[in-house]
Parts: structure tokens; C-alpha cells; sequence
């Protein structure tokens, strides 16, 4: 892994809203080699690069578990789908309880 993936939104331009995209901090720089810190890249390539650094192929790699730290990276762009997969859970959740109890029939 010499050479970093350049496929990102350049440093300072206004990302592609369509697109989750994901910054590696700079002060995590250190726990991934190789992987560019404060250049906004597609989320799905910057997993790529952290997975390659785990030696873990992509397709063996639990889908829910999530791959890059939000103490380690920042985000922009829209959600992923676990994000939105979460905020439904968290809606549905959210109905659920606020639904009123059953009365008892048999007094």
C-alpha cells in the first residue's frame, strides 16, 4: 500500500452530497499507515484502505460492524444505509413506546 487511493474529493473542494464521504483525523493519522489524513475520501474507499491495513477482505467483514471509528474519522455527505437503518430502528422504537397500554377486558 505505497500509494494512497486518490479517487477523494481534494482537500479544501465541497464534497458530492450524494456521497458519504470520510476524513481521517489527524491526530488518528498514526494508527493508520499509509491513509491520508485531512483529505476527504469516498467512505467506501477509506474503508477499503483500513481493511487492507487489517489484512481483512471486504467480503468476509461483518456488514453492521462498523469499519472506521467516528473518534478516528469524520464524515460528510449523506448517510450510510446503517445510519439509516439505525435513525428507522430508533423511530420505530420511538412509536412503539409511546403507544398507550392495553386495558384489561377481565376486571
Amino acid at each position: 500500500m505505497n500509494q494512497p487511493h486518490r479517487a477523494g474529493v481534494a482537500r479544501g473542494r465541497p464534497g458530492r452530497a450524494n456521497v458519504r464521504q470520510a476524513l481521517l483525523k489527524s491526530g488518528s493519522a498514526h494508527l493508520y499507515p499509509g491513509i491520508p489524513a485531512g483529505e476527504w475520501q469516498p467512505a467506501t474507499v477509506m474503508v477499503d484502505m483500513v481493511l487492507a491495513l487489517r489484512s481483512i477482505p471486504r467480503t468476509t467483514h461483518g456488514s453492521r460492524e462498523r469499519v472506521l471509528d467516528e473518534r478516528h474519522f469524520e464524515f460528510r455527505g449523506r448517510l450510510s444505509a446503517g445510519a439509516l437503518d439505525d435513525q428507522r430502528r430508533s423511530r420505530l422504537e420511538e412509536r412503539q413506546g409511546r403507544r398507550l397500554p392495553e386495558i384489561d377486558k377481565n376486571p
